[in-house]
């Protein structure tokens, strides 16, 4: 094991995880804190800037007080970030409102009047979409999700605030700034705002686009690859943290990138799972392609030189599974001593293998805020079908299970008519850590799934390995695969193929002879 390592940290949407890890991925401990989400109004999702500012410092000075590694070997930190949450500040830094979080969707209604007016194909106003794809090679959605739609509804509801503007920056960028002073934003993330200009990887914005909503390039920060050193830690960030002062800063890159370096799928049409709070089937490749029926495309990758990242994400995957915890087996304490296991998500996985596959005809779908792919509908919401006396407690944790699985295959299936189908995907994320849930996973889309060891850490893990490299520390990109062990893989029984195939397809019919109820339902 090497004696220099990196703080990597995982600024995700319930909490920020920070990483010790050594230059050649090996763990040393982990600390945690969480941080709310407010939702004021129906469709708002919000966030405050300085929980994730806090939570950076305290879980960085926690891990190394566990660790009792020397700061000095500390050679850097980095960050796997959530993405397309927007962060307006003035000229000190400071959050002028709460920070809108990828989840929000209050802007739908301004998209489809500022973005995608009459006349429509699909929701898309061709004249638009056309110039978003030749530009950036992909286009925001019709959901008010993107950045686009947020900047665009502080301007019309909050135009006060959006006076002060001086910055609009994303959450890595906010803390990047609170480290080091300097305004920088990486490609990755840059491209999903869909104002950046990816032709020929010039990845500067574009003026014609920023025309669009009204902002200019000097209200946006720098653009860098995710392997850039992008600043030194000031004094003031190295008191708060625990750091030394000068330790290098390495630029990160979003949740989605940085998991497809600790999945360990990195080659050229290689895919993985993610089942975290969102979810997602991404991978690299060289050739952008896009579906914008299905919300499946090309993203920016953390070596945009030669891969983009194609992917399909979703939007509520563990998260389904944290409601169920929360707000249906609330018993938690009683549940686990009943039990007699040590943590709640133990306790599910054993109920839910009590169960045989198909759940008896019970149906979850997942899609609880929302859906980007495969269905990019704001209206959508999760249900339970087919519920009968018959079901218990059980059934229902296993169909959960199952949902977020049908789903994702659908995500799957939309991806792989793009390019190629695979028959193997790596699979990281918290969820990744249930076997049950890995046996679902290979059944429902009948692919061998590659359980990556320690999947819960496969973000912070696979953005340190970068650092490393940019450090010197790793040779070359190709080479972080390396450093990545799959702990089990986990094959399809054939046995379920056609009752998943079945049930599969219902859960697609659900959709489509519901869609326009829920947008009744949920206008």
């Amino acid at each position: 094991m090497s004696d220099k390592y990196i703080i990597s940290h995982d600024l995700g949407t319930s909490g920020n995880k920070a990483v010790l890890i050594s230059v050649y991925g090996d763990i040393l401990d982990t600390d945690k804190q969480h941080y709310p989400m407010y939702h004021p109004k129906p469709s708002y999702a919000e966030q405050d800037p300085w929980d994730w500012w806090k939570a950076v410092c305290e879980t960085t000075r926690n891990v190394i007080r566990k660790t009792k590694v020397n700061p000095k070997n500390i050679v850097g930190m980095t960050f796997s970030s959530q993405c397309a949450t927007l962060v307006p500040v003035d000229r000190g830094g400071n959050p002028i409102r709460p920070a809108m979080s990828w989840l929000d969707g209050r802007a739908a209604d301004i998209m489809r009047e500022k973005i995608w007016p009459r006349p429509r194909v699909m929701g898309y106003n061709v004249k638009n979409l056309l110039r978003f794809l030749k530009i950036t090679g992909g286009s925001p959605g019709h959901t008010g999700k993107d950045t686009i739609g947020k900047i665009l509804w502080m301007q019309q509801h909050e135009p006060e605030n959006f006076a002060k503007v001086y910055k609009l920056l994303g959450p890595k960028d906010f803390i990047v700034y609170q480290l080091t002073g300097n305004y920088i934003k990486s490609v990755d993330m840059g491209v999903v705002w869909w104002l950046l200009d990816t032709r020929k990887n010039k990845n500067v914005w574009h003026p014609k686009l920023l025309d669009m909503i009204n902002i200019t390039e000097e209200m946006l920060p720098d653009i860098k690859e995710s392997a850039a050193l992008v600043g030194e830690l000031t004094d003031k960030a190295a008191n708060e943290t625990g750091l030394l002062p000068g330790t290098p800063v390495i630029n990160g890159a979003s949740d989605l990138a940085s998991a497809v370096l600790g999945s360990g799928a990195i080659e050229d049409g290689e895919l993985h799972i993610c089942v975290g709070t969102s979810g997602w089937v991404a991978g690299h490749f060289a050739k952008r392609k896009t579906d914008i029926p299905h919300y499946v495309g090309c993203i920016g990758s953390t070596y945009p030189q030669k891969y983009y990242l194609g992917m399909a994400h979703q939007e509520t995957a563990a998260a389904c599974l944290e409601w169920l915890k929360d707000k249906i087996l609330y018993h938690e304490e009683q549940l686990k001593e009943e039990h007699h296991v040590d943590k709640i998500f133990q306790l599910l996985d054993k109920l839910a293998a009590e169960v045989k596959p198909g759940a008896e005809g019970l149906i979850f779908t997942p899609w609880m805020y929302g859906e980007r792919c495969p269905i990019d509908d704001d209206h959508v919401r999760a249900g339970l079908f087919n519920v009968g006396l018959n079901h218990s407690r059980e059934h229902l944790i296993r169909a959960v299970l199952e949902g977020i699985a049908f789903n994702t295959r659908w995500a799957m299936e939309s991806l792989e008519n793009l390019y190629s189908k695979v028959d193997q995907l790596n699979i990281v994320g918290g969820g990744a850590k249930s076997d049950t849930w890995c046996q679902i996973f290979a059944d429902i889309t009948n692919r061998i799934i590659n359980q990556v060891e320690n999947p819960h850490h496969a973000g912070a893990k696979g953005i340190a390995l970068l650092a490393s490299m940019s450090l010197g520390y790793i040779d070359k990109y190709e080479d972080i695969k390396n450093y990545i062990k799959i702990k089990r893989s986990f094959y399809p029984n054939p046995d379920n193929r056609e009752l998943y195939d079945r049930l599969f397809k219902e859960f697609k019919n659900i959709y489509k002879q519901n869609k326009s109820w829920y947008a009744r339902m949920n206008p």
